[in-house]
């Protein structure tokens, strides 16, 4: 039996801001203006990049996003200015190194 998740989390944005995201091609929903539609949705965070390209050339004419419910002032918070890349790496990592460490206890507890 599968679990269906309520929707994506702040550590989803976290992992897509500092790494970029992970697309996966769906259906667009209808004909483009002067090109193809092209259509990615993240499989991590559910933002979706909506592409134009030309069916003449390949060269991408226009491109928007759908962005999830929180994704862009998830972490609007923690910061005094825009947040770089590097800045959520440190979040990340920081998550990261937390994790280890409660694995290694449970690890040690369990010995």
């Amino acid at each position: 039996m599968s679990r269906r998740r309520a929707g994506p989390s702040p550590s989803d944005f976290l992992m897509c801001r500092t790494l970029g995201h992970a697309w996966d091609e769906i259906a667009s929903d209808g004909p483009a203006v002067g090109g193809d539609p092209w259509w990615l949705r993240c499989v991590r965070c559910s933002t979706e990049r909506h592409d134009v390209v030309s069916w003449m050339t390949g060269e991408l004419i226009g491109r928007s996003y759908v962005y999830a419910d929180g994704y862009r002032h998830a972490f609007d918070d923690e910061f005094d200015v825009a947040p770089t890349r590097q800045d959520y790496r440190r979040i990340l990592f920081a998550e990261h190194l937390q994790n280890v460490r409660r694995l290694r206890a449970v690890k040690g507890a369990a010995s």
